[in-house]
């Protein structure tokens, strides 16, 4: 059984100095703790740091932050990290709540925790449906912006009808050509128009 220690902050600013003396507190060695700067909302598997740790840490082995909200930013993230570790077997002790996943005290954080992260992910689902029908309504055009404006999608109609190739018009315009494609292709031009 090998410990390994996490400590994460969103910039250059902040410091860790905290999360590191909890850690060698517990006993692990500078070269043990895994540090990231980065930003919270980076999904944890994003993360140069946890994603080396994760590829160097064993079943059996032990994890260790000193803090819940380092793992991530939201519920849903930290879950998601979780649920990895503990299907590879990866013991996690949180330091700041004395919450360790290989005890029964543990499992139950962990289910409360799981039952937050569907009501989180429910309640961000709500929204964004909300959300869009909202924007619907008042007449919003949803998606992407188009590439194109209507003055050039006529110009690109008219580089097509002189003859010239959906690469060269994409070349001309600074577009893919599959952008092009879309306008020039009979049945496709009514949806990109839109």
């Amino acid at each position: 059984m090998r410990r390994f220690g996490y400590a994460r902050v969103s910039t250059d600013h902040q410091s860790n100095d905290a999360q590191i003396i909890a850690l060698r507190h517990e006993g692990l060695a500078d070269d043990q703790i895994t540090q990231d700067v980065i930003s919270g909302g980076v999904p944890a598997l994003s993360r140069p740091g946890m994603a080396a740790l994760l590829n160097a840490i064993q079943p059996g082995d032990h994890l260790i932050a000193a803090k819940l909200d380092r793992l991530g930013r939201d519920t849903v993230d930290v879950m998601g990290l979780i649920r990895i570790l503990n299907e590879r077997r990866i013991n996690l002790r949180i330091l700041n709540i004395g919450v360790e996943t290989d005890t029964p005290n543990g499992r139950l954080f962990l289910t409360i925790l799981a039952g937050f992260a569907e009501f989180e992910r429910e309640i961000i689902r709500e929204r964004t449906i909300a959300g869009l029908a909202a924007a619907r309504e008042a007449g919003k055009r949803l998606g992407r912006k188009p590439k194109l404006t209507i003055r050039q999608r006529s110009h690109v109609l008219e580089l097509a009808r002189s003859g010239m190739s959906n690469r060269q018009i994409a070349g001309v315009l600074d577009v893919s050509a599959s952008t092009i494609q879309r306008l020039t292709t009979p049945g496709l031009h009514q949806k990109a128009a839109l």
